[in-house]
């Protein structure tokens, strides 16, 4: 009588989704703008003068038109919890999607995909499921990366008529990320010198035809045309980023450091990912889409989600032989001593972090509640399984058996430190909202000019208020407006470069916003021309005041 195999396709998917109870239950700050811009394609059309700020004539590409307008039918219909909700499946689709890229390189071995795929839906959940057009680029460059690669392993050429789809859709999407469709081609465009590689340091496949290379390129730049702004959409990027100016003052184009805990975490998986590389023989392609990937991240902390979606998925293909803990019940004694080296380690950096950051943690699982309680009551069943009846119970050294779930437990905890200040007091509305209330209470919008710093004008202007900046920093920067460098008369002023006094003469604010963090926040209580109106304090702490200009 044949006994029939337990299918734990169920299990398997479970976990592979776990990364959805991190999806942050905030709308981003750069949702309002999104939000503002959506609506105003509903309205109005397609803007090619920007039309929220106190500037006049200012060309304006509204590169992330498209997803603005998905944003805002989905708000108009269920408000912000609709938009919340959203976020569930997109990441769901990017966590599965991911999943079949990582099956796919580590040649059909599904515990490979799960545990990779599985880490990576976390991270990318906690940090970049978010009301962003990077949830929908996301998914595009994955879904690029699966064709390339089915292209790799047939050449069959009905995977050429998916890139045009592709491109027209991130065109529209997200324009300021276009221009990596065509970077990700590189590597596989290099898979054709492995031919010179006579020492062999690389691992020999067969690669795509250059003729389709060349012609997924052709077909990717024709369908990028396809936008309402041709050709300054498909440049956008190059207009925009790349100024150390912004750099310094946007916290998200900063370079990651090691004095951040997402800093010490990014800095210990670069080690990893290289030192694995170091010790095996992987393709061409591979060690150029996380390499490259990987310099983007530490360049800047808004790439880290392509390093997260494009270039993990190689580890599949070093570990493509792994079934399991099922092989490690033999290990050689070199073997065991370096595992137990590194468990040890590992152990020390999370404890560490734990016992400096406890304070968070316990912010963390309060503010989860039940949730919190079930994630840990979750973990400890399914320990308690796999100690007793699964693979866990194949490793003989119990110094092994206990390190692997240390490590585990650890992590649960650090997940909780990472979360715990960004689940805490959750708002829906941005700190400036008290100050915009007021401001319509008092005063007729068109009435008003207001000066906000970079984070808190995409509200107001979402509430009809025009303003000196928002979030958008590259529409201000004359390559872009055509005009003006607002960005930097912007730096100029928080910095101490430009006397305040001398700043405010040039425009005809009749309001003004400053919290703690901003230079004025200072000197305006000395000054007699300006009339204190409010001052606040909101949940994170920071102080706020609204100022009222004298005969204005």
């Amino acid at each position: 009588m044949k006994i029939k195999k337990r299918d734990n396709s169920l299990l398997r998917y479970a976990c592979l989704f776990i990364g959805l109870l991190f999806i942050g239950r905030e709308i981003d700050n750069d949702g309002w703008f999104l939000l503002n811009h959506g609506r105003y394609v509903l309205e109005y059309g397609i803007p090619y003068v920007e039309p929220f700020t106190i500037h006049e004539n200012f060309s304006f590409v509204m590169q992330q038109w498209l997803s603005s307008l998905i944003f805002w039918e989905i708000y108009k219909y269920f408000g912000i919890d609709g938009l919340i909700i959203f976020l569930y499946p997109m990441g769901a689709l990017t966590i599965y999607a991911i999943y079949r890229l990582t099956l796919m390189s580590a040649k059909g071995n599904k515990d490979v995909a799960l545990v990779i795929s599985s880490f990576i839906g976390i991270i990318i959940c906690l940090f970049f499921i978010r009301t962003r057009p990077q949830i929908f680029s996301t998914l595009i460059f994955v879904v690029e990366i699966i064709c390339l690669e089915s292209l790799h392993r047939t050449n069959n050429k009905k995977y050429l008529l998916l890139f045009p789809f592709l491109s027209l859709a991130l065109i529209n999407m997200h324009a300021a990320m276009w221009p990596m469709m065509i970077v990700f081609l590189i590597p596989f465009f290099f898979e054709h010198l492995v031919r010179y590689d006579t020492r062999n340091f690389f691992a020999k496949e067969k690669t795509i035809k250059l003729s389709y290379l060349c012609i997924i390129t052709v077909l990717i730049m024709l369908a990028g045309f396809v936008n309402p702004y041709g050709w300054d959409a498909m440049t956008y990027v190059f207009r925009s980023y790349g100024y150390d100016m912004i750099s310094n003052l946007v916290n998200e184009m900063q370079p990651i450091t090691i004095r951040s805990v997402l800093g010490k975490f990014c800095e210990m998986l670069f080690f990893m990912v290289i030192f694995i590389y170091a010790r095996h023989k992987v393709a061409v392609r591979y060690i150029l889409l996380t390499l490259g990937t990987m310099v983007m991240a530490m360049s800047s902390l808004r790439s880290l989600y392509l390093f997260l979606a494009v270039g993990l998925y190689p580890l599949a293909y070093v570990y493509r032989e792994w079934q399991g803990l099922s092989n490690t019940h033999a290990p050689t004694a070199k073997a065991i001593r370096l595992r137990k080296v590194l468990i040890l380690m590992t152990n020390g950096v999370f404890l560490w972090e734990i016992v400096n950051q406890q304070k968070i943690i316990l912010t963390g699982i309060e503010s989860l509640g039940w949730v919190a309680a079930l994630i840990m009551l979750t973990v400890f069943c399914l320990i308690s399984f796999e100690w007793k009846y699964g693979k866990l119970r194949d490793v003989k050294d119990k110094f092994l058996r206990c390190g692997y779930i240390s490590v585990v437990i650890l992590v649960c905890f650090s997940l909780m430190m990472v979360i715990g200040n960004k689940f805490a007091g959750i708002n829906h509305l941005p700190n400036s909202a008290k100050a915009v209330e007021y401001i319509l209470a008092h005063e007729s919008v068109d009435n008003v000019r207001l000066w906000t710093n970079y984070n808190e004008g995409a509200y107001a202007e979402f509430m009809g208020i025009r303003c000196f900046i928002d979030p958008r920093a590259e529409v201000f920067l004359s390559s872009n407006n055509k005009q003006r460098d607002v960005f930097y008369e912007y730096a100029s002023l928080e910095k101490g470069s430009t006397d305040y006094r001398t700043f405010l003469s040039w425009y005809d604010f009749n309001y003004i916003l400053v919290s703690d963090n901003d230079i004025m926040y200072t000197y305006l209580p000395s000054d007699d021309k300006y009339v204190l109106l409010l001052n606040y304090k909101t949940e994170d702490g920071m102080d706020f005041c609204l100022y009222h200009i004298k005969d204005k």
